[in-house]
């Protein structure tokens, strides 16, 4: 990154004249409008072709939805997608360069043409008539890499590769195949061929292809490694090669030619071949990266929109609902979480319910069963059913739908604003912490029962615990109390309590936690799905607030 100006320089027959920028901030536009920074007028340029323009500390080049394009060192640019520049860039707009330059060039030689008149004779070079096999096997493999390396499919790629190989080699019939069986089976995919329908014709040597197997390229040959190979010949093949196409060290298909009518020397079209071999390799390499990145991004669309439900079906991250007022915050381990976290008013009982899980294991899998376990929950509810039984029959709805050994941890509570108490049921949970008005924070313990969804009609007790006047429940889910720092040490109920004290509001207190959890995992990935939440009784809040300031 650099402040400094930048100068804009047209090469070649470009007609402009060098423009200097300053990092000011302002745009920059190049284009045919006579209001353009750097007008360039030609019909290939659009009126608002592209634009330069500095900032975050750097200067970058976009091409504004020009017709025909714009490039940079000769690759297409995005539409309306900036890209940073570095001093000696070339942005491409057809027909004309401009050289980007910060008056830096590391590790660019620049000298001056001369202008003095040698007095000979400037003569156009124009290629001989009659070029020689090597001659035509450089120019195939010239001319065919861009196609090769730009093809979009396997398909496409292997058959172009194919074709090139005919014809650089003279051979008939050139094939890309792979094993389909373990070993030296006898199964071959046939990846490419060319001319097409070549191997209805033909056999193809398993025993080139074997020989090949070893990582070298091998010939159809006299020799007595090679005896069975003959069989073939009778079939009419007059000789054959098989090349194998490796991604690293590993042999991902075989390059396989022959020829029927006439004699080919191998060992003259073995280098061609071997390079159009290394070449495929490249490209096949290259295709699989962008399959598995783009079977990536379409996993993290599906996984973001999955994470979109759940933050909906948890609903808002503070707010009031039945005298209760609340703040919470929900992290996923891995995109989509396994936690459960809500609040509830039931239409017939005063008070709110209040209810936090963490379904057992990791990714879309807990986090389906998290919205199941949701759905069904609310249901319960909004039917008026006490916790006491919703959360034995929720268990029973776990244990028949959850895989082998899927279980989640569970704390409901029934929030009674006009006494002031909290009933607790607890199924494995056991991770709770009360605040005081004065910021004073005690770890509580409670006598819980197993996870839900591990045995049908389980009953569970209730505990009961008093709010005085400003005290707030702290909930968190086990992927805070048991996240692990470098050292491997547990963070622990003690460092929660730790952290809320001096905490006054319930924003104040999840924020705090959230912030004790990214210092204490520092760079580490969280281990666990991570879920905060503190409540208060409604009427607590603007009095509690009014009296600590």
């Amino acid at each position: 990154m650099s402040n400094e100006s930048c100068t804009i320089v047209p090469l070649g027959a470009c007609p402009a004249s060098a423009l200097q920028l300053q990092p000011d901030g302002k745009t920059c536009i190049i284009g045919r409008s006579a209001g353009a920074s750097l007008r360039l007028d030609h019909q290939s340029i659009s009126r608002q072709h592209a634009s330069l323009v500095f900032s975050n500390g750097r200067w970058a080049v976009t091409d504004l939805g020009s017709r025909h394009g714009t490039t940079l060192n000769g690759v297409a640019l995005e539409v309306r997608q900036p890209m940073p520049l570095r001093s000696g860039d070339r942005i491409g707009l057809n027909p004309w360069v401009l050289r980007f330059d910060m008056g830096q060039n590391e590790g660019a030689t620049i000298v001056q043409a001369s202008s003095m008149n040698s007095g000979g004779t400037v003569v156009v070079m124009a290629p001989s008539k009659e070029k020689s096999q090597a001659q035509i096997q450089l120019d195939l493999l010239i001319t065919s890499s861009v196609s090769i390396y730009a093809a979009a499919t396997e398909v496409e790629m292997v058959t172009e590769v194919a074709k090139v190989c005919v014809q650089g080699t003279k051979c008939e019939r050139a094939l890309i195949v792979r094993f389909l069986d373990s070993g030296s089976g006898s199964r071959l995919e046939v990846v490419g061929e060319w001319p097409a329908g070549s191997i209805a014709i033909r056999p193809v040597s398993r025993t080139l292809l074997n020989g090949a197997s070893k990582g070298k390229p091998v010939r159809l040959s006299e020799d007595d490694s090679f005896g069975s190979a003959q069989s073939i010949i009778g079939t009419g093949v007059n000789g054959a090669a098989c090349i194998p196409i490796m991604i690293d060290s590993t042999i991902e298909a075989y390059l396989y030619l022959d020829q029927f009518e006439g004699k080919v020397n191998y060992e003259d079209v073995l280098s061609f071949s071997q390079a159009i071999g290394r070449w495929t390799g490249l490209s096949l390499m290259r295709l699989q990266r962008f399959e598995l990145e783009s079977r990536q991004r379409e996993l993290l669309e599906e996984l973001a929109a999955a994470r979109q439900v759940q933050e909906r079906m948890m609903g808002a991250t503070s707010g009031n609902k039945g005298e209760v007022s609340w703040a919470m915050c929900s992290i996923p381990g891995q995109v989509v979480a396994g936690d459960i976290f809500g609040v509830h008013r039931s239409p017939t009982q005063l008070g709110a319910t209040v209810f936090l899980g963490d379904v057992s294991g990791k990714g879309l899998g807990p986090g389906l069963l998290m919205a199941a376990i949701t759905a069904h929950l609310e249901a319960q509810l909004s039917a008026g059913v006490r916790a006491e039984k919703a959360i034995c029959d929720l268990s029973n709805f776990v244990s028949t739908r959850a895989v082998a050994g899927q279980f989640a941890t569970f704390t409901m509570a029934e929030v009674d604003c006009a006494a002031r108490k909290i009933h607790f049921i607890d199924a494995g949970h056991g991770y709770y912490c009360v605040v005081d008005r004065n910021g004073n924070a005690k770890p509580v313990d409670v006598d819980g029962g197993i996870p839900i969804g591990v045995v049908e009609d389980f009953l569970y007790e209730s505990n009961e615990i008093s709010l005085a006047k400003g005290d707030r429940l702290v909930l968190y889910s086990d992927g805070l109390a048991e996240q692990r720092n470098d050292e491997g040490e547990m963070l622990g109920p003690v460092r929660v309590a730790a952290a809320l004290v001096g905490s006054l509001t319930c924003a104040d207190d999840v924020n705090r936690l959230t912030e004790l959890l990214k210092a204490f995992a520092k760079n580490l990935k969280y281990a666990d799905d991570v879920t905060i939440a503190s409540l208060m009784l409604a009427a607590d809040v603007e009095k509690t607030h009014a009296e600590a300031i």
